[in-house]
């Protein structure tokens, strides 16, 4: 047995309290109440997935507009059109006619951005089929003019098999290198949350053992071979929802970066589930994780 304390372990692996996760909800269901039944609101992201980190206040939510279709994705054509502009709008000038939160209202690239005691991030979608509560749907990011198809319920269910699979060590798993990240890099560009569960979601499942330091150890190891190129392109690593390949316009210098740090933490932590004595341990898990 390792000697790391379990204090040091459980603050990496826990998610949010009852009661933020509880405040989360009703955030949700007031913002589909504000867009009213013109919309399907839900959660998305890592509160929608249960890998959100103990302190995160960011949420994510998505905006379906029923009954409007993408002119890109859908085979369904109509003679009315509406353009994107108008549903980021719509959206924005419901957030920001309402009395029960202060909060300033943004738009983003892809999303409507709600800063106030949470940070939330609406993203407006539109449906590609006739049932809105099937995936895909789709996104549009207004940088580049494009969409983009999004599987949110795909990747919900994607992860729910997982954990089962792994006897509920996914997601906690997920939770701990989503600290580490945090702790080492805090950067999106290097690595981003979306990146991170693609990396765990891919660990085999016989990598997972009730034994979090271990598990993350094994599943970092498993990470930098995935992470190995072949010597022309890295390898595909797709993404939980199966939509993409995480390495698909990822720098070459920041994915070498990521790699670099994950490797040297690997070697503290591996010291640390080693170490014969208690304050060897935690000084090589608190290296592993930046702890301070």
């Amino acid at each position: 047995m390792h000697k790391i304390p379990s204090a040091h372990i459980d603050k990496l692996t826990r998610g949010p309290s009852a009661t933020k996760t509880a405040q989360v909800a009703n955030l949700q269901n007031f913002i589909q109440d504000l867009l009213s039944d013109t919309h399907h609101a839900f959660l998305q992201g890592s509160y929608a997935n249960d890998t959100a980190i103990a302190d995160i206040n960011d949420v994510d939510i998505i905006a379906i507009r029923k009954t409007t279709y993408s002119g890109t994705y859908s085979p369904h054509r109509f003679e009315q059109s509406v353009f994107w502009d108008q549903i980021f709008t719509e959206i924005k000038q419901k957030l920001e006619n309402q009395n029960r939160y202060t909060w300033t209202v943004t738009k983003g690239d892809k999303c409507i951005k709600v800063k106030g005691e949470f940070k939330a991030d609406i993203t407006p979608a539109v449906q590609v089929d006739h049932d809105h509560k099937t995936d895909p749907v789709v996104i549009y990011s207004q940088k580049t003019g494009q969409e983009k198809l999004n599987y949110p319920r795909t990747f919900y269910a994607n992860g729910v098999a997982k954990n089962q699979a792994t006897n509920g060590l996914y997601k906690p798993t997920v939770r701990m290198f989503k600290n580490w990240a945090i702790n080492h890099i805090n950067d999106d560009s290097v690595i981003s949350s979306f990146k991170i569960q693609a990396l765990v979601y891919n660990v085999p499942d016989k990598d997972f053992f009730d034994n979090y330091p271990a598990n993350f150890i094994v599943a970092g190891y498993d990470m930098l071979e995935m992470l190995k190129s072949n010597g022309f392109a890295p390898k595909p690593i797709m993404s939980v929802c199966g939509g993409e390949d995480i390495n698909i316009g990822w720098d070459p210098t920041l994915r070498a970066f990521f790699i670099s740090r994950l490797s040297d933490s690997l070697t503290h932590a591996a010291n640390a589930y080693n170490a014969a004595h208690q304050t060897v341990a935690e000084l090589s898990w608190r290296k592993a994780f930046n702890l301070g």
